[in-house]
């Protein structure tokens, strides 16, 4: 009886062990991590197709005045906003995936890129004036204005993951 307990207390402590052995060194992942960039890429490009990729994270419109930076994880930060543009991050402290403006458009869509309802944080360093708006209501309405050279970690709760579109007021 000692030895039937002894061999069956070995059995479980050793398949309580096998799920901590390292894989082999040629296994394949079953499926990619649900964060992989090219894999957001490719459904960046098939929902939005006018673009093209230009980085390993990246994906540029309207001859690179639109650009779309992807992060492969929600922790992530895309690289800084640069200067002369503004940007609206996916994720508050601007985090997640950055859609970076670097014209004087007047009216734009953020809904043009896949970014409608989808912005936590923004960052405008230009020395233009842009006003944020939700066109989900009637009549839209004006979410926040960004002045010259300001940014927002985060945006109101009020208004978070609901930009559409916006204006900048390119003036001198």
């Amino acid at each position: 009886m000692r030895v039937r307990t002894a061999v069956c207390g070995l059995a479980a402590t050793i398949c309580t062990a096998l799920p901590l052995l390292p894989a082999p060194a040629h296994a394949e992942p079953l499926a990619p991590a649900p964060h992989d960039v090219q894999l957001q890429i490719d459904k960046q490009l098939a929902d939005f197709p006018d673009g093209v990729q230009t980085s390993p994270n990246e994906v540029s419109y309207a001859n690179g005045r639109v650009t779309v930076t992807f992060v492969s994880s929600a922790d992530e930060i895309a690289d800084a906003c640069a200067s002369d543009a503004y940007c609206f991050y996916d994720l508050p402290n601007f985090g997640g995936r950055k859609l970076t403006y670097r014209d004087c458009g007047g009216n734009q869509s953020l809904t043009d890129y896949g970014f409608g309802n989808k912005t936590s944080s923004w960052v405008n360093n230009t020395k233009h004036m842009v006003e944020v708006y939700d066109k989900d209501v009637t009549p839209f309405v004006t979410l926040w204005r960004e002045a010259a050279k300001s940014a927002a970690a985060r945006v109101s709760t009020a208004t978070d993951n609901k930009a559409d579109f916006f204006h900048t007021y390119c003036g001198a």
